[in-house]
């Protein structure tokens, strides 16, 4: 692995109900989290809503992030408009998981995606972790 993403379309806030964004979207979520869930110590004050177009199955690695995006935007379709309506009250955003081995290389986002993405009107925002490579795929020199 030198570069994997996993992309969710995510709404938050501290009043949100994350089946209210079920019942409105007619998507289902991939995960929810009600303000005040524990995750280990952590207390969560706002609640969480997140789409990643697979339902509840395991989260899908992606080779470029302009494939997740793309198959995530596409997976939305109609309830787009939800979306919209949703930004007016909660944070709405594109979550974006960039697992990297190496420190060269990352994203490119094609014109095209970019247009649908600005017209979407969601922010992007894209966390970067470094995952050594798995040592059977290092090769010793």
């Amino acid at each position: 692995m030198s570069h994997q993403y996993t992309v969710e379309l995510r709404v938050w806030g501290k009043d949100l109900d994350p089946k209210r964004v079920t019942e409105e979207t007619g998507l289902v979520p991939c995960q929810t989290r009600a303000r005040g869930d524990r995750l280990g110590s952590r207390t969560f004050d706002e609640a969480m809503w997140a789409f990643n177009g697979q339902g509840s199955a395991p989260t899908r690695d992606w080779n470029s992030l302009e494939e997740g995006l793309t198959f995530v935007l596409d997976e939305v379709g109609d309830a787009q408009s939800a979306f919209s309506r949703l930004a007016s009250q909660f944070n709405v955003m594109w979550w974006c998981g960039h697992f990297q081995s190496s420190f060269d290389g990352g994203p490119e986002l094609s014109p095209e995606l970019l247009k649908r993405l600005a017209t979407f009107g969601a922010a992007l925002f894209i966390d970067n972790y470094f995952s050594p490579a798995d040592s059977e795929d290092q090769t010793v020199h």
